[in-house]
């Protein structure tokens, strides 16, 4: 290796040092990496703009301003009064509050949506004299499953299905299917859990309730599991009802229906995009400065988008293919591919574990910038395509291993202590490492037998 390669190779371990440290911003971190780059020559300052992924930036841009425009719209508020009205016991809330997390994962970025579901979770938990902790913990790992199930569902999927040109159907065809089965173990999981931890604690606080006289016992007091019973259903019933007025009424359904309907379009545009020839950013951008001209709120459009992991993801890219130019990344890529093949290992499923365990404590973002353009070499050298496969999975499902390897997990501990619920990190850590392992190695078997068996 030259000086130059050695002393670039330095400056972006460094950086990974930065980020998964946070001794620095990640946005600091990441600018300076680029500033070093071009300090040492390897980017000129002419080429800064090439070396961006325009089009990577495009489609977060545009999906950021989407989901801003749909939270004014009320069109959340709306869903969580479905959800609350549909629920007829505590176990069937949780249940349809786990399957609310999975389909907004799919759909939004994976803060955002922790916020969303976070919020009402708390809203719901502590009304019903529940703790929320168990239910943060799930819905951070199930943000996760769904944040790798279609192109637009999270940033790595975006950078991958850019850099390696897969379509929404590519999505559909290979990863649908395992998040499907992995979100179902997840909640029987849950459900054992859940039932063996909150049932004593729900029916003592109905039964208190009942002695206050809060509610009505049965006819039949004598018999303190049909009192217990009739106190559940009953309490759950008018909990449920006094919660809606705390929602309000449905004001504003027009822009709920328009919310609903641009959401809607910018979907299939991304499935059809394909087909169309559509350009991936075109459709995110135009869904999203859509939804901001109908959210009816004040135009600033400027402020709906979050520049930090903008600005963050500009001078990622410049530091990952400053790397590229001067043929680090090719070195690496051999170097792996050889390891890989020596050992006679199974590229895609080695792909998905290497991703994974250092994406328990590095953002995922980084780690699938890095590797993006090692599989890419990989894939055009004649390896098979599904190695792709292995590394969104291992990006979305490798943060969930620990309780700081994912923003959806920080942003569920920051919930839960906000409102006086804090979670033990032994529990969580307990929890998110079990179940994840399971998670990975239900994938493995999946890629197993679809790739190499099938």
């Amino acid at each position: 290796m030259t000086l130059t390669q050695i002393i670039s190779v330095l400056i972006f371990v460094f950086i990974l040092i930065l980020i998964a440290t946070e001794a620095i911003h990640r946005t600091y971190a990441a600018l300076l990496g680029a500033g070093g780059m071009v300090i040492i020559g390897v980017v000129k300052p002419t080429e800064l703009l090439h070396f961006i992924e325009v089009d990577i930036l495009g489609v977060i841009i545009g999906m950021m301003l989407l989901v801003r425009g749909a939270e004014k719209s009320g069109i959340f508020r709306t869903i969580a009064v479905k959800i609350m009205r549909a629920s007829r016991t505590p176990t069937s809330l949780a249940v349809i509050l786990l399957s609310f997390t999975m389909i907004l994962s799919m759909f939004l970025e994976n803060i955002t949506c922790m916020l969303v579901v976070g919020t009402i979770t708390i809203i719901m938990t502590i009304s019903l004299k529940i703790r929320p902790q168990l239910l943060l913990i799930f819905q951070a790992i199930i943000t996760e499953i769904g944040g790798m199930m279609f192109i637009m569902s999270s940033i790595p999927n975006i950078i991958v299905a850019l850099e390696g040109g897969l379509t929404f159907y590519s999505f559909v065809r290979n990863i649908l299917p395992l998040g499907i089965i992995l979100f179902v173990v997840t909640v029987l999981i849950f459900i054992r859990i859940f039932k063996r931890e909150t049932e004593k604690e729900f029916t003592h606080a109905l039964v208190e309730a009942g002695s206050r006289g809060a509610i009505e016992p049965s006819e039949s007091p004598g018999d303190e599991l049909d009192v217990r019973g009739e106190l559940r259903t009953m309490e759950f019933r008018e909990w449920v009802d006094l919660s809606m007025r705390d929602f309000g009424s449905d004001e504003g359904v027009g822009r709920q229906l328009i919310a609903a309907v641009i959401m809607a379009g910018t979907i299939i545009g991304f499935v059809l995009s394909d087909p169309l020839g559509l350009n991936l950013s075109l459709v995110a951008l135009s869904g999203g400065v859509l939804m901001s001209i109908f959210s009816g709120e004040e135009p600033n459009i400027m402020g709906e988008i979050d520049w930090s992991t903008i600005f963050f993801l500009a001078g990622l890219f410049i530091l990952i293919n400053g790397l590229d130019k001067i043929g680090i990344i090719e070195i690496l890529s051999d170097g792996i591919s050889s390891f890989i093949k020596g050992l006679s290992l199974n590229m895609p499923i080695s792909i998905m574990w290497l991703m994974a365990i250092p994406s328990s404590v590095i953002d995922n973002v980084p780690m699938t910038a890095a590797f993006a353009p090692v599989v890419r070499d990989w894939v055009l050298g004649g390896e098979a395509k599904s190695t792709w496969w292995g590394l969104v999975i291992g990006a979305n499902l490798g943060g969930c291993l620990t309780p700081i390897g994912t923003p959806s997990n920080i942003v569920a501990l920051g919930i839960a202590e906000r409102e006086g619920q804090p979670i033990s990190m032994g529990r969580f850590f307990r929890l998110c490492i079990g179940v994840t392992l399971l998670l990975l190695i239900i994938s493995t078997l999946y890629m197993f037998l679809l790739y190499s068996v099938l």
